[in-house]
């Protein structure tokens, strides 16, 4: 995010607290170390937790803290919090920080909400609904609003004592399913777009140790990924298909460990973390761990998402999850003869694994610390099997009875897997997309970006086949507009795109995007749907 004036009234409020006897910043003592996306000597090297020194608050050391005290975050947080608009500065220091962000979009189908995810274009053909009214429906086009991707968030950070250092993060936004039990992202019509849900995005705390790394305990994004700087950028909440996307209760350790002393640009971080299982019945928590190389003596100009701009290294990480599915199958021989020596109440455990590859290539790096006329590679690849819960909604069509699973399949297998011959059948998933980003010289505050993103279940036609003549269709999934249900899953699904953004202030931002989604059904059909969208922010 960008930085911001302190206001008058903010600096002689702090001016009071100071005179007063209030805490005096010691401001190299109480910042995070070991921020790889900060040039060096721009972090805090003093972490023994002795003091540093009285000294004077004068604006110009505010505002060193407040640029500091962002970049110890910008290893979590990207997007957040910024350098300072409102910052409360005592013992412990409290940074607000959030947007308003207003959507416009424009379907040329009505396959979606505002928020089509990982779900796929429909037509009436897919639907089964040629020649009727659902048909004339699901082909005509859709115009939305909505400011439901808004944000507020309050980032805390301690003094460092005796070598540690506590950090917590607060994070909210009005993206919560509009009923109990219904879909996450999946509501519709106006009244959950203009009375929308206020719903934990973020809600976590990190110790920084003196000397064994750091661990990460809340509500955060999953590690698969190297998650959130794969994020594409584009205006889609949750980018387009094929993108790594999801924040999980876990516990993590990590460690910034860097491998040229004498410049501290060449960095190593190891990671691992338990997590939230990805369904009701499992026995055990997932399992993510990834190891990352970044270089800050290469660094660029980018965009993570549609607000986390700023200044990154170049970087490769890779990253892997293993998930446990285990449950006792729901279905009934007589009414799924379709799933093979299946018995209802026969108990299953399997275990899947998946692996991912990110990167982050400064083709064009930025000079002198100045950003501007730089251009910037993006891209992630992941394979394995079962790990669709990592992508936001992607079932590729796969209803409820389908996956023959505890609850009609509500507790977390569509998309992941069927179960058939008293066994769960994992889904081979493949994803992939890049971006190129393109700064113009006027300090960054235009850009083009030209991207695509893709995900692909490569044995889904061949389950299609054994399963989809049988007792129940392979398919049944709603649509995300709530007018149709599927009557084939996709097998492959395509996002395109090409934005332009400008930031008219430091604090007003705009963007325009055209894109389309391209599906292949299992029965051979296509699907398209072309998206118009433009969306404005104001950063606070």
């Amino acid at each position: 995010m960008t930085t911001g004036k302190r206001s008058a009234g903010l600096a002689f409020l702090a001016a009071g607290l100071l005179a007063l006897g209030g805490w005096t910043p010691a401001f190299a003592d109480n910042l995070t170390p070991d921020s790889p996306y900060s040039q060096p000597g721009q972090t805090a090297t003093n972490q023994s937790g002795t003091p540093s020194g009285s000294q004077k608050a004068t604006q110009a050391d505010m505002d060193k803290f407040n640029s500091e005290f962002h970049n110890s975050f910008q290893n979590l947080m990207p997007d957040a919090p910024p350098p300072g608009y409102s910052t409360m500065m005592g013992k412990w220091v409290t940074t607000m920080y959030g947007f308003v962000q207003v959507d416009t979009v424009y379907d040329s189908s009505n396959s979606y909400n505002n928020w089509p995810f990982n779900a796929a274009p429909a037509n009436a053909g897919v639907t089964g609904n040629s020649g009727t009214p659902q048909g004339s429906q699901i082909d005509s086009g859709r115009f939305g609003m909505d400011v439901n991707n808004s944000r507020i968030g309050f980032a805390l950070s301690s003094p460092v004592y005796n070598g540690y250092k506590i950090r917590a993060l607060l994070e909210m936004d009005f993206l919560a399913a509009p009923t109990p039990g219904a879909p996450a992202f999946g509501g519709s019509g106006l009244g959950y777009v203009t009375n929308p849900i206020f719903r934990i995005r973020h809600f976590f705390f990190d110790v920084t140790t003196p000397s064994w790394g750091n661990v990460l305990v809340g509500q955060y994004w999953s590690l698969f990924g190297w998650q959130p700087y794969n994020i594409q950028n584009n205006l889609q909440i949750a980018p387009g298909p094929g993108t790594a996307y999801g924040r999980f209760p876990q516990i993590r350790w990590y460690k910034i460990l860097h491998m040229d002393q004498a410049t501290q640009g060449l960095m190593l971080e190891p990671a691992v973390a338990i997590m939230l299982p990805p369904t009701t019945t499992s026995g055990m928590p997932s399992f993510t761990e990834g190891l990352k190389l970044s270089d800050s003596h290469l660094m660029t100009e980018m965009m993570i998402g549609d607000t986390g701009k700023g200044q990154f290294p170049a970087s490769i990480g890779i990253s892997g999850i293993e998930q446990n599915y285990s449950g006792y199958n729901n279905g009934n021989p007589a009414l799924y003869p379709a799933y093979g020596n299946t018995s209802k109440g026969a108990g299953f455990n399997s275990w899947t694994a998946a692996g991912a590859v990110d990167l982050i290539l400064p083709i064009i790096p930025i000079h002198n610390d100045k950003p501007g006329n730089n251009l910037t590679l993006q891209a992630e690849y992941t394979w394995g099997q079962g790990d669709a819960w990592q992508f936001p909604n992607l079932s590729f069509g796969l209803g409820g009875n389908s996956v023959n699973t505890p609850g009609g399949g509500g507790a977390g297998y569509a998309g992941n897997g069927v179960i058939m011959n008293n066994g769960f059948l994992p889904l081979d998933i493949q994803t992939y997309n890049a971006d190129l980003q393109y700064y113009f010289p006027d300090d960054a505050r235009t850009s083009v970006v030209v991207g695509f993103a893709v995900d692909n279940a490569s044995n889904l036609q061949q389950i299609a086949n054994v399963i989809g003549g049988g007792g129940v269709p392979l398919g049944g999934a709603g649509g995300t507009n709530a007018l149709v249900s599927y009557l084939q899953p996709d097998t492959h699904l395509t996002f395109a795109y090409v934005d332009l953004w400008h930031d008219f202030t430091p604090a007003v931002r705009a963007g325009l995007e055209f894109g389309q989604y391209d599906a292949v059904y299992t029965n051979g059909m296509n699907a398209l749907d072309n998206r118009v969208m433009m969306s404005w922010f104001y950063l606070f």
